[in-house]
């Protein structure tokens, strides 16, 4: 898996919530990577799908983009069958960005529930995304 695409995950997957900058440790981004090489070779994301994620083209996913988004969720413990685990990400993001705007997120976000488990994954990201700014990956 090419860098700039670990780099884009970690920018869009790890900065849940986020309303100022977020400086990305190397340990977060390592997780990030470890996480998106599993997801990407067991959803088996295209070159394209690849792309877009990089880009944060999250329009008209694809359903491998979709399962891509709930398996990194999963991975992170942000969700767990399809359902959010509110004390995990209280846990890892409210240390990050603090209480307040996590729980803001979480009040927005914290009920969505799609069709299936890569419906929710997906819708759960765009959601995550109105709260996100710049992030320094």
């Amino acid at each position: 898996m090419n860098s700039i695409f670990v780099i884009a995950l970690s920018a869009i997957f790890v900065a849940l919530a986020v309303a100022s900058p977020l400086e990305l440790t190397e340990d977060q981004k390592a997780l990030a990577k470890k996480h998106g090489e599993i997801c990407s070779k067991e959803i088996n994301l295209t070159e394209e799908e690849i792309a877009k994620v990089k880009d944060r083209d999250f329009k008209n996913p694809t359903e491998n983009i979709k399962c891509f988004t709930n398996c990194f969720y999963e991975k992170t413990g942000t969700l767990k069958d399809g359902v959010i685990q509110t004390e995990v990400v209280l846990k890892k993001l409210g240390a990050v960005i603090g209480e307040e705007k996590t729980r803001a997120a979480l009040n927005k976000c914290g009920s969505i529930k799609g069709e299936n488990n890569c419906e929710t994954g997906i819708k759960l990201h765009e959601c995550f995304e109105e709260f996100t700014v710049e992030i320094k990956a």
